[in-house]
Parts: structure tokens; sequence; C-alpha cells
């Protein structure tokens, strides 16, 4: 029986003492706690962090959480590989998928903020496109800018100079690094006193301790041998528990969480999971009482649990995201060689059973070709709009250089293009094609107009 409850209590859940009441109905537990903590003993692995108080911290990799740890960087490197073949064979089709990502975590960061802002501004936020910013998309615009680093920047090995270069991008100062100290917190969260006491709940690590500990950590992240699911969530853990910085606690710790995975061989991947739910109000409450078990209880696995259990699903979301992606180029090509059979072969049964207008010959009979055809509008040749594309971009500085090639082609008055034209014709993503044309809308160009359920734009008069 008591190794049931061990087995019940760590494997099947994780649970704090807490639960194990919940769960049991029993309101003292103390030596059923001592056999769920002697069992989880076999699987206790000290690691080289130290709490404020000096005490070494712990994990607990029991068989299931190891398992599901290993399985887990297993499909995050399947999936690197997926995103790198992709990147060879249809680089188009991996930029589309990367904006839609990166488009999912800036809605719930403008959410989590109350940041009022549509799909069309993020998008320009995410390809830059924007001449000037609003000063309350700003915080967004940084935010996505460390995700980027963070992908760009797997490599190498992390030190305090590391960290703060990413929480200086994150407040928009310029890093640096040789002034490392003016980045760190300057007001301390406690009084001084509360210090000596042993076994206590510390709401930050004190100012004399801020250092000290971040080298700590970078020591930690360079040299340990644990998995990396569980190095990442104890830097998560960590940053929250010592708040270093005097802003932005929560949101470096989510950061660093997707740096340490970057850095730990999954490169890219980690910035396009949507883990900024984090950072809103429904789980501020679970993340604070899982943390504060593992700091008390000197046991980082509650809050690892939880992490590796969250990205897991989020990672799901990403991976139907690739797979719809897939899906779509695959419909698109198929629909593609469909129609170019489909026309051959009607165009070879035409040829096959109707003569030629000039070859029809009926006795007594005569035929004269009589069309009706509106005058057929014509734009410039390709000389002539070689010239325009350049010019444009010399008169509008916003004009991007796609945008001015594809109008210089398609400016005929009396004449409707579409998104798909600009999508095909200038090797785009169709949210890049779709933002083109709405700011050639909005530099005057073109007058955007919607049949049914499509939009279509015609050039203007007398630009």
């Amino acid at each position: 029986m008591e190794k049931d409850f061990g087995l019940r209590f760590t494997e099947e859940t994780y649970a704090t003492k807490d639960d194990v009441k919940k769960a049991l109905n029993i309101s003292s537990i103390d030596s059923i706690w001592d056999k769920i903590t002697q069992f989880r003993s076999f699987y206790t692995k000290q690691i080289e962090l130290r709490n404020i108080e000096r005490i070494p911290l712990s994990i607990v990799l029991p068989p299931k959480l190891t398992s599901k740890i290993v399985n887990l960087e297993k499909k995050l490197s399947k999936y690197l590989i997926k995103l790198s073949l992709g990147q060879v064979q249809n680089p188009q089709n991996i930029s589309s998928l990367k904006q839609e990502a990166y488009l999912s975590i800036l809605k719930e960061v403008s959410s989590n903020y109350e940041i009022n802002i549509n799909d069309d501004s993020l998008l320009a936020i995410i390809n830059q496109t924007l001449p000037t910013l609003p000063v309350e998309y700003l915080f967004l615009e940084r935010y996505y800018l460390c995700l980027k680093y963070i992908e760009t920047r797997s490599s190498g090995s992390f030190s305090p100079s590391v960290i703060l270069s990413l929480y200086c991008k994150l407040r928009g100062v310029e890093f640096d690094p040789n002034e490392l100290s003016q980045y760190y917190r300057k007001s301390d969260l406690l009084d001084k006193n509360d210090h000596i006491f042993i076994g206590k709940h510390y709401e930050a690590a004190p100012l004399d301790r801020i250092e000290e500990m971040i080298d700590s950590l970078c020591n930690f992240l360079n040299n340990s041998s644990l998995f990396s699911l569980a190095k990442a969530s104890i830097c998560y853990f960590y940053i929250n528990y010592v708040k270093p910085f005097e802003y932005y606690n929560e949101e470096m710790a989510l950061l660093m969480f997707k740096f340490v995975l970057a850095k730990e061989d999954f490169e890219q991947v980690p910035s396009l999971i949507k883990l900024e739910d984090l950072l809103s109000k429904s789980f501020s409450e679970q993340i604070s009482y899982l943390s504060k078990e593992s700091e008390m209880k000197l046991d980082l696995t509650y809050i690892t649990n939880f992490l590796v259990d969250h990205l897991l699903n989020q990672f799901n979301e990403i991976t139907s995201l690739v797979n719809d992606n897939d899906y779509s180029l695959v419909k698109e090509e198929v629909y593609q060689i469909d129609v170019e059979n489909k026309t051959s072969k009607s165009n070879n049964s035409v040829n096959e059973t109707i003569p030629e207008p000039s070859k029809v010959e009926i006795e007594g009979v005569s035929f004269k070709q009589s069309v009706s055809l509106p005058t057929m509008p014509t734009g410039l040749d390709e000389k002539d709009a070689f010239l325009v594309a350049q010019n444009l971009l010399e008169i509008y500085p916003s004009m991007k250089k796609g945008q001015a090639e594809f109008y210089s082609k398609h400016c005929t008055i009396g004449k409707y293009y579409t998104i798909s034209q600009y999508k095909k014709e200038q090797n785009v993503a169709y949210e890049t094609a779709r933002t083109s044309m709405d700011n050639l809308v909005n530099l005057g160009f073109y007058k955007k107009e919607q049949i049914k359920n499509k939009f279509v734009y015609t050039p203007t008069i007398n630009k």
C-alpha cells in the first residue's frame, strides 16, 4: 500500500502534499507523505543551483516524466528537421507558416497587455512594413524582435551578458557590455531583516545576491547534463524566483525558457511555439502555487512537470499548422496539375471534334465571323515598366521593390488585379501579397473593391 501511494502520487500525478490530502480526504498525512518522499528519493537528482539561503535545489525524474520529456524532445527534433527541409524545398511555405505562428503569438501578447491592434498591423510589425510605429505598439515589436533574436542566436554558451542583452532588447534600451550591473534590479522587494529566517518564502532575491545567482544560473545552463526541457524549466523558475530585473521578470522567464531550448539544439522551433498564454491572468495563480511548492520543498519537479505538459499541448497546435500548410501546398499543386491536364485534354478534344471555321463547307451556305468585343486596354512594355518602378522607389520611400515592380506592370486603367496575381508573380506568401496590395491602396495607387467573397484592386486615375 505504501509503495502504491508513492506510485500513485508520483507517477500518475506529481502531487503536492495538499493534493494528497484532498485526494485521500485526510487532514493528517505525515506518515503517508514520508513514504511518498521516500519513493521519490530513488529518482531525485540534486542540481548545481542553490536557493537564496544557499541550500541545493533538486529535481525528481521518475520514469513517466522522463519518458514524457524524451518523447517531447524527439518531437521537437523531428519538427526542426521538417522545418529545415521545408526551407530548402518550399521556402515560401515555411515563411508563411512562421508568419502565422508569430501572428498567433503577438495576438496573445497584445491580448494579455490589452493592446488594441488588428491583424493587419500585427503583420506589418512582423514584416517590418510600417514606416513609423505607434507608441502603443512598441512593446509588441520589441517582443517580436526578442523572438527573432532567439531564433537566430542558438549557438554559443550562456553568460550574464547574453541574458542582459536579451533583456535590453525587451526594454528597448541600448546594451553596454561593460556596464552589466546597471541592468539589474535596484530596489529591494523585501525588508533585509526578513532574510534572517530560514525556510521561508521569498518574493525575490536580495539585491546583493542577484549577480551571484545569475552567474550560477549561467554555469548550470552551460554545464548541466539534465534533459533540455528540464534545464529550460528550471531556468524559467529561477528567473521568476530571483527576479533580477526591475521590469518584465515574467516575460524574461518565458523568453529564457525558449532561449535555453533554442541553444539546446532545437534552434528556431521554440520561438514559434505559442507559450505566451502563460503570461495571462488565467495561469498566474497556478504558476505561483507550483513555483512556491518548488521553492519551499526545494523540488523543481512541480513547475517542470507543468511546463512540459503545457509545452506539449502548445506544440501540438503548431504541428497542426505545418500539417495544414503542407496540405494546402499539395492541394494547390494537385489543383494546378489537374487544371492543366483538363485544359490540355479539353483542347485536344476540341481540336479533334471541331473543324476550323475556314474548313467548314456546307453547300449553299456561307459563313462570316462577326464578334462583338470591347476595346482592350494595354499597359506598359517591359522596358517602360522597369523605368516606372525605379522612379516609384525614389518618389515613395515606404514602397517596397516588389510593390513597385508589380504596380508598374499592372497599372492599366479599367483592369482589376488580385492578391493571387501578386503572390504568384512576386513569389511571396499570401499574407505578404495581401499586405503589399493594401499598402498600394494606402498610397493611393489602387482602389480596393469587394466582389462576392474576394477583393480586387483597380488602378486609380490621376495618381
